[in-house]
Order: structure tokens, then sequence, then C-alpha cells
């Protein structure tokens, strides 16, 4: 995919992360970047955790992930955000999140990984005010390589994140009403 009209440059905390858009989705940079730039801050804050995000793709197959926090939007636009982890990266993020050891998928981790995915909705949604944007309370997922399924007529943009507790990806579909 080359840069051209549909690439943005958006710099945070001072890295500059290239985000490209393809013909192909209707998703614009400026619904993408809130999302990017909360999750990037909320693991700084909450967790005191550096995530480093990778090259977006569209999704075309289930990926690695054990646990999933999904959050639905309305209003002008409707989709979901998912945050999906693999078992080790959310117990272990779970963990640090909660000052505790945990050893197993419990549900302890179930409410960190819905936490976590409502904090990053919560804070993109204040830089998406002029869409009029609602959120769902969070819901969860398990099951390993599990898939959620999101709206037949948009396509899923994930965005791998990876960490010193490993890797997880963020998948966002929406579509304006």
């Amino acid at each position: 995919m080359r840069a051209g009209k549909n690439s943005q440059n958006i710099a945070i905390k001072g890295v500059f992360v290239k985000v490209l858009f393809s013909i192909f989705s209707p998703m614009k940079a400026e619904h993408i970047n809130p999302f990017l730039k909360s999750t990037i801050e909320t693991f700084k804050t909450m967790v005191g955790l550096t995530v480093t995000p990778g090259k977006l793709y569209l999704r075309k197959e289930p990926g690695n992930s054990d646990i999933s926090g999904v959050i639905g939007l309305s209003g002008d636009i409707r989709g979901a955000v998912v945050m999906a982890y693999p078992l080790d990266t959310a117990i272990k993020l779970s963990s640090k999140f909660m000052g505790e050891e945990i050893k197993e998928l419990n549900a302890a981790v179930a409410d960190c990984i819905g936490e976590l995915a409502n904090i990053i909705t919560g804070f993109a949604k204040k830089d998406l005010q002029s869409l009029h944007l609602s959120i769902s309370l969070p819901s969860i997922v398990r099951g390993q390589n599990h898939v959620v399924d999101m709206p037949k007529d948009a396509p899923v943009m994930c965005i791998p994140f990876e960490s010193e507790m490993g890797g997880f990806i963020m998948e966002i579909s929406m579509v304006d009403k």
C-alpha cells in the first residue's frame, strides 16, 4: 500500500506514526487516530507500560486471541472496538494493572480486560465529540482463536501493539450511519 492522499502522520508523545487508509476502507484517519492515541496513553498511565503500534492491516482471518474486550459504537457512526489479547499477555497485563499476581484466566482478568477497553474507548470518545458517539458497556469474549463479528458493510482495521508483556491487537470497525 503506498502512502498518498489516504495517509496521515500523527505524533504521539514525540513519536510519529504513519496511518494508512486504502481506497477500500470507509474509515477515516481522524476516526482511528483517537483510539491509537488513547491506547498508548492508557497503557502508559494506567499500567505503567509502553506499548508500540505496528503496521495497520485489514483483518482477513481470526487472530491469535484468547480473550477480548468489546465496546460497541453508535451515533453518527456504528461499529465496534475490540481489544484482543493472547492468554499470557492478558494475565501479565491484569497482574500489573491490579497490582497482584494472577496465574490463570479468571474473573479478575476478564474485569481488567473489559475495564481497559472501556477506558481506551472513553478517552478516544473525547476526541470524537463531533460524532455524537455513544459507547456500550464492555463485553468479554473468551475462547482460543475466537473472532468477534463486526458490521458486514465495514472492513475491520487491525492495529497490532507490542510491549514487554507481549503483543495484542486493537480491531476497529466503523461505518457512517
